[in-house]
């Protein structure tokens, strides 16, 4: 074989090496045998030699010679497609060192991961823990280890536990633990006694100096002794009721103090689970932070729960023994504290012996703690549980009735939902239970007579004829005996049967200041708990012959006189006018011919009445008996003028008045102010009169209806029943004796009284207002005297209020400032008052005020102008700016 022939195998052979080695390319990694990486060269280091080059043998052609390429030209190389990724990391010896699996003994470089970096973290002190007790023996090592690792979890867990509810906690108002302290709105009598509370809850703040110090140690004993040592949680407490659960199996004894409880009423916390726990915790602390101590325990006072209707201290004390709180004994101190763990089933008055047991513990505790001497301990336990229940009469509710409409106009939903305000009202608690039991006395008296008894049989017999089965007509003791029965009846039977209702005669009264419209007593019924209904500010009925005297008082408004003639006789068709066909007849079928304008009214006439009401015009009648305070649809027509325009007993008293007041009607108030309980003022009444009538039209009707009340006219009985002071009123009887009034005035009071049925049923055969009304108002205005409301003569002119002059409600004296600490003082304003000369002595005074030569005064001023500071004038130059006109 020549050289050229072997040049050509050779060049042959390298050419299908090349090729064999691109088809190794295209082959898997695994299947092809790696290269060699190239082994860096760096200056300075010994390289190895390279690998002998292949030389290819000489050709006769190349492929840039002129005649072309030849065959025997080395072939070129074939353009491959972009090598896979694969593949250029086989070439990449960075890539290719990055994709090699890791040998033994290296580790690969981690990536970084936010889960990665939160492990770490979390694992950090453990490795710490791990490296500080590497060096100690295993059996200390490793319980060591654990140990501080709970710790650490525990770290852990509380921190997050507190800035969880610390958030929690912060959404609360810490100012209502304070200033949310719902409690009952008071009411009070024109003489500061208690009538009734309203709104709210019952409760009535008090403060610590209110409370005895050994109410304070007991309660403090009793819940929670380091009240004044922790900050809010007592953890010495929290561990004991813990070892408790360990040993009991149960949760046996509580961890919460004071200001934990506190927390758990004012927002209110029913729940007992660790979220409700954990709360209260959170908050005690603001708690804590936000108030002091002895805050804390006087707000706890008043907010804690008693047991029954009663919230705090203040309304316990009063529920339970009827004191204030600074009045209760040792052993009563000792049993209110010892009922708080369970007030319900503690309740002195439902559970007198668990009473008394809680009670000798604390008792025992206050004992020990030195609180209270041998001799203290034993009087107290022998001391034994005795309630007494604050007594309370029916009639408060008729009067408050009207209060709590009043306030309800008055108030904002706010004012109402919180109460605790104090509201001085113009009623006398006395005067008001005087009007009650005249009213019951009389009422009582008419259902005993006979004719009345045979009367009501007569009616409940046509009653029943007309299938009218329900609700029958008694008298009150009847009617007292079936509601007994029908609670004694068994639960089944009381379901299927319903209740009496009351229907037997009623009687309603008010009575009101002339000069001022103060009403003073407002009964509406003979028994607040048998009917709600009140009647003298609901009912409206025909008022009948009562509304004469508003027709003679527009005649005379008109320039009439008592002594105008008018006639008595029949009343021809077509005299009245808007009423051709009417004639009316007087009561006793009689006719009397031309008379005094006075003698219509005297004696009630109605041809007489009828025909100066049509003198004096209806429209003109109608337009001044609204302003004399008749209200509600009225029947515009001549029978106006017999009365039947309905009203209230509310109603005419304040009408009433006008003749009292020489024309002048006062409007009728019952709230005079209202304070909040630290007595700083909310709101006053705007007292308001109105002309009604001229004083000489008043002043003439005035003075017959004075003739009225002597013998002679309708009520001249009044002077046989007792009452000989001056007053004028005058009775009113409507159709069928379905009505009888009474409605009369003294120089200072007026009272009207109704008494009838609630349905228009006949009371009684010649049943007059002068016979069952009449004795009622006597029996008022006799007990009025006696209250302190003289009847002196009758004013003729408008009345004004008198000068307030502070009295003891219980010397009647001048009161002082002793009076003043026992609250036994008030203002009396009513007109025409007879102030009493002597201070009272019942009540010691307080120590008195320094002379007025230890007083120190300023000195005045020189009166020499050099001595009298004056403002220097402006000089009236162009620095003065003035305002530029638009």
């Amino acid at each position: 074989m020549g050289l050229n022939d072997k040049s050509r195998k050779r060049n042959a052979a390298s050419w299908r090496e090349r090729i064999q080695d691109g088809e190794m390319s295209s082959r898997s990694q695994t299947e092809r045998k790696k290269r060699p990486l190239p082994r860096p060269s760096y200056p300075g280091l010994p390289q190895e030699a390279p690998d002998p080059a292949v030389i290819p043998g000489p050709t006769r052609r190349t492929g840039n010679s002129r005649n072309g390429p030849s065959r025997y030209d080395t072939p070129p190389q074939r353009r491959t497609s972009r090598p896979s990724p694969k593949e250029e990391y086989e070439g990449n010896p960075e890539r290719e060192e990055e994709n090699r699996p890791a040998r033994a003994g290296t580790m690969r470089r981690p990536r970084f991961t936010i889960f990665g970096a939160l492990l770490f973290v979390l694992l950090m002190p453990f490795r710490f823990i791990g490296s500080l007790t590497r060096n100690i023996r295993w059996f200390i090592c490793w319980p060591l280890r654990i140990l501080l690792g709970c710790c650490f979890v525990g770290i852990v867990i509380g921190a997050i536990l507190v800035f969880l509810y610390g958030t929690i906690s912060n959404r609360y108002d810490i100012s209502e633990v304070k200033s949310n302290i719902p409690e009952r709105t008071v009411i009070l009598d024109r003489k500061n006694r208690t009538i009734g509370t309203l709104h709210g809850e019952n409760r009535k703040r008090v403060s610590l100096q209110e409370v005895p110090p050994v109410f304070i140690d007991a309660l403090l004993l009793r819940e929670d002794n380091r009240f004044y040592d922790h900050g809010g949680v007592d953890w010495i407490g929290v561990g004991r009721a813990f070892a408790q659960v360990l040993k009991h199996k149960r949760a046996t004894q509580g961890a919460s103090t004071l200001t934990m409880q506190l927390a758990k009423i004012t927002y209110n916390h029913r729940e007992r689970n660790l979220h409700s726990k954990l709360t209260e915790v959170a908050l005690a602390k603001r708690i804590e932070a936000t108030y002091t101590k002895d805050e804390i325990l006087e707000t706890y006072i008043n907010r804690i729960f008693w047991g029954h209707t009663f919230l705090g201290i203040a309304a316990a004390a009063r529920g339970y023994y009827d004191k204030e709180p600074r009045d209760l004994s040792l052993a009563e101190c000792a049993t209110l504290a010892g009922i708080i763990y369970g007030p319900n089933d503690f309740s002195p008055i439902k559970h007198p012996e668990e009473a008394k047991k809680v009670r000798d513990i604390v008792l025992g505790l206050l004992k020990n703690e030195g609180k209270i001497t041998e001799v203290q301990y034993q009087a107290a336990l022998a001391e034994p549980i005795v309630t007494r229940t604050p007594q309370s009469r029916s009639e408060e509710n008729y009067a408050m009735g009207l209060v709590r409409r009043e306030l309800d106009a008055i108030l904002e939903e706010e004012d109402i939902r919180l109460g605790g305000l104090v509201v001085h009202t113009t009623l006398d608690l006395d005067l008001q239970n005087a009007t009650l039991d005249a009213i019951n006395k009389h009422m009582d008296a008419l259902e005993a007579r006979k004719d009345f008894k045979k009367h009501l049989a007569s009616l409940q017999a046509k009653r029943e004829k007309r299938g009218i089965l329900k609700n029958k007509l008694t008298t009150k003791a009847e009617y007292e005996a079936s509601l007994a029965a029908w609670k004694a009846l068994p639960a089944e039977q009381k379901e299927k049967t319903q209740p009496p209702m009351p229907n037997y005669i009623q009687s309603a009264a008010v009575v009101m200041d002339n000069a001022t419209g103060a009403l003073l007593a407002v009964v509406g019924g003979r028994d607040a708990e048998e009917s709600k209904l009140n009647r003298a500010i609901q009912s409206r009925r025909q008022t009948g012959s009562l509304f004469k005297p508003f027709i003679y008082a527009t005649f005379f408004q008109q320039g009439n006189s008592a002594d105008t003639r008018i006639s008595d006789d029949r009343i021809a068709y077509g005299e009245i006018r808007g009423a051709a066909n009417w004639s009316p007849r007087n009561s006793d079928g009689t006719y009397r011919g031309m008379k005094p304008a006075s003698f219509g009214l005297i004696l009630s006439r109605n041809t007489m009445s009828v025909r100066i009401g049509n003198r004096a015009g209806l429209s003109n009648v109608i337009q001044s008996a609204q302003l004399a305070g008749f209200h509600g649809n009225i029947s515009r027509t001549p029978a106006l003028y017999l009365g039947t325009w309905e009203a209230s007993p509310l109603d005419i008293a304040s009408a009433y008045s006008v003749f009292a007041n020489g024309g002048v009607r006062p409007t009728p108030y019952i709230i005079d102010h209202i304070t909040d309980s630290q007595g700083q003022p909310r709101f006053a009444i705007t007292k308001s009169k109105r002309t009604v009538y001229s004083q000489r039209a008043a002043n003439i009707t005035s003075s017959i209806l004075q003739q009225v009340c002597k013998p002679g006219g309708t009520a001249g009985k009044i002077t046989t029943l007792g009452f000989k002071s001056p007053c004028g009123g005058k009775t009113g009887t409507t159709n069928n004796y379905t009505n009888a009034w009474f409605a009369g005035y003294t120089s200072n009071l007026t009272c009207s009284v109704w008494v009838g049925f609630d349905s228009s049923t006949k009371i009684l055969e010649k049943g007059y207002g002068g016979t069952l009304a009449l004795p009622v108002w006597v029996d008022i205005m006799l007990a009025a005297q006696k209250e302190g409301y003289p009847a002196n003569a009758i004013r003729t002119r408008p009345g004004s209020e008198g000068q307030a002059v502070l009295v003891c409600r219980e010397s009647n004296q001048l009161a002082h400032s002793g009076c003043q600490y026992a609250k036994t003082a008030y203002f009396e304003t009513s007109a025409g008052y007879q102030a009493p000369a002597n201070m009272c002595e019942q009540h010691i005074p307080m120590a008195e005020p320094d002379s007025e030569e230890s007083i120190p005064y300023a000195e005045p001023l020189d009166g020499s102008d050099d001595n009298i500071p004056l403002a220097e004038p402006v000089e009236e130059t162009d620095g003065i700016p003035y305002a530029t006109p638009i």
